[in-house]
């Protein structure tokens, strides 16, 4: 598609006009979204030129790849980090959760980072920043104070406290690119472009979007994705290429993490199973699609459970992903894969882990193109263990909120017992005057073996299988890994800190683990957990300047959800709004005075790591 035409597709769809949806249905209320962003054009350029330039060695017949059976390999040491899903909002938070663990020395010391969906876009960006960003600049500055926050940026004043500046190479500055207008523009440009399989071009737009930006998502000429990626150059040269292996790849055929001090990076999508039936409009007849989780780490990518029904077993070297399954066993855990069609890439990781704005899109834009119907990513997937060698069948893998959006699965599933959960809730705490009980985001109930809320009714226990529950309920039913009771303690606790005017903090500790086969998990036994819940804080809004607070004020349309931004609504924000949450979860992070009686936030995150 040349400038020209795309330009009218932009002129096309800037003024389309929304509903406010979730990938179920849509309310009544329409909103017009448009694209107010002057230099998306001058980005875009740069982007296509990046792309005109970005080539990819000629693939071999075959790979030789290692595997990685279940279970994991445990990380016994240090802190794992969750950042959930929650598309803008979550990359926006997690922006300053980041900077505050950095700020107060502790972002080094995290060993591992499990990240669902908009989550995702941060922890992808974060691990293989380029080394020519600091991380200055793509974290941001800290401000402690919400008072020295200002609502314009003059000459001469720390930028760090505007709220209306926001560099290019800052993580938040992805959330500024992005929205349902950009990504239809970016699918449909590409669809026309390069007639490629629709199943890919999801994935793809978030790589030109969201990870291009930060020279990550590189496409070739052709339509494919320039590079692999795996871990550091160590474990490319040790594990990938030593002692001969892949004579054809080479250092530069992948992403790799950068800088040192990264933690492991674990990324959760779903997969759907039976394969053969469609996601959306299944053959009269077919079974039932079941969510499974599907894990892409910087080292494996697969179904991360002990082998069942066809699925999991373990993982497979990222590059050797979604290819046919071999012709021969396994020897010492390596096989030879014929080469797959595409390199399986950050954009795909970012993309799977991201896909529940698909749904949004094909309910808005199919009647005018057709083949948007099918761009649910797909891929070819083969037990890695399965001794018969099965061939490799087409699966949808989605969005990983369609199982479980806050990642803690990922980091229970290697034996880790201290963990910080950073929840992106969309739902604000509140209060079920007619239940008596506090109302949280539907996220977090399944995990304690809990359905999520029923306005004006108390919280029910999932029923044994097959007994039925309700559609919004059903995806979650397996998740429990913590005692029922340890959830009213939780919500009792977040409830208090944010009635005292403080941040929705709650520190677990010895939370029993149960087993969950169906999410890899065995033998954990005890757990800390450091749960941090995106909430308003009032104690933090009533710091901020008037100035600051009247602007909020004079556009509820920007401003209204603060800080619980919709997840589709406000896929696109402006740099205010991206700053103000931003502040506002570094705040909760580093915040070191005592609130209401409670610990000071930072002291409850130093004594995670042992600094208490």
């Amino acid at each position: 598609m040349n400038r020209r035409t795309f330009l009218q597709y932009m002129a096309l769809l800037g003024g389309s006009t929304f509903y406010g949806c979730s990938s179920q249905q849509a309310p009544s209320t329409p909103v017009t979204t448009k694209t107010k962003d002057p230099d998306i054009f001058n980005r875009l350029d740069q982007i296509e030129r990046n792309r005109n330039a970005a080539t990819a060695s000629a693939p071999s017949a075959s790979l030789n790849a290692q595997l990685y059976p279940f279970p994991p390999a445990p990380i016994t040491s240090g802190v794992g980090v969750c950042l959930s899903g929650g598309g803008s909002r979550a990359a926006s938070a997690s922006m300053g959760e980041l900077r505050g663990l950095r700020s107060l020395g502790l972002l080094d010391r995290v060993s591992a980072l499990s990240t669902v969906s908009g989550g995702a876009w941060a922890g992808v960006t974060f691990t293989y920043l380029p080394s020519d960003i600091s991380d200055d600049e793509f974290l941001g500055g800290v401000v402690p104070n919400p008072g020295d926050l200002t609502w314009i940026h003059h000459s001469g004043e720390n930028p760090a406290q505007a709220l209306d500046f926001l560099s290019d190479q800052a993580l938040g500055s992805l959330c500024t690119r992005i929205g349902l207008v950009e990504f239809m523009a970016e699918v449909a440009k590409l669809q026309v472009t390069y007639h490629d399989s629709p199943h890919v071009l999801w994935c793809r737009a978030v790589g030109a979007l969201i990870l291009d930006p930060f020279g990550l998502g590189a496409i070739t000429r052709q339509g494919f994705p320039a590079t692999y990626y795996s871990s550091t150059l160590q474990w490319l040269k040790n594990t990938i290429l030593g002692d001969g292996r892949n004579p054809t790849l080479s250092a530069s055929d992948f992403n790799l993490v950068q800088k040192s001090g990264r933690p492991y990076l674990i990324t959760n999508s779903t997969i759907f199973s039976p394969p053969g039936v469609h996601l959306r409009h299944p053959a009269p007849g077919s079974p039932p699609l079941e969510p499974y989780p599907f894990e892409a780490s910087a080292t494996g990518a697969g179904v991360p459970f002990p082998l069942q029904g066809g699925l999991g077993g373990g993982t497979i070297d990222p590059f050797a992903f979604g290819g046919q399954a071999p012709s021969a066993p396994p020897a010492q855990n390596r096989v030879q894969v014929p080469t797959p069609p595409q390199r399986f890439s950050l954009s795909d990781i970012a993309g799977t882990s991201s896909s529940a704005f698909v749904g949004p899109l094909i309910q808005y834009f199919y009647t005018q193109y057709p083949w948007m119907e099918e761009i649910d990513p797909l891929y070819s997937y083969w037990p890695v263990m399965q001794t018969d060698q099965t061939p490799a069948q087409q699966y949808f893998i989605g969005d990983g909120g369609n199982l479980e959006n806050t990642g803690i699965m990922g980091l229970l599933r290697r034996k880790m017992t201290r963990i910080i959960a950073f929840v992106h809730a969309a739902t604000p705490l509140s209060w079920d005057s007619v239940a008596k009980q506090v109302v949280v985001d539907s996220q977090l109930p399944p995990l304690f073996g809990l359905q999520p809320k029923v306005a004006g009714q108390p919280y029910q226990p999932y029923p044994s299988p097959p007994a039925p529950v309700s559609p919004s309920a059903q995806p979650y039913r397996y998740n429990q890994v913590f005692d029922q009771q340890a959830f009213y303690s939780l919500i009792d606790q977040l409830w208090q800190a944010h009635q005292a005017g403080g941040s929705a903090i709650c520190k677990q500790t010895k939370l029993t683990v149960h087993d969950n086969l169906r999410f890899g998990i065995q033998g954990v036994g005890q757990v800390d957990v450091l749960w941090v819940y995106t909430n308003p804080v009032t104690a933090w809004t009533n710091q901020l300047d008037p100035t600051v607070r009247l602007g909020m004020e004079f556009e509820p349309n920007l401003y209204g959800t603060f800080p619980n931004y919709d997840t589709f609504l406000q896929l696109h924000l402006e740099p205010r709004q991206v700053n103000l949450l931003a502040h506002l979860s570094c705040w909760n992070v580093v915040n070191d005075r005592s609130i209401g009686g409670f610990p000071a936030n930072a002291e409850l995150f130093r004594d995670m790591f042992g600094q208490g």
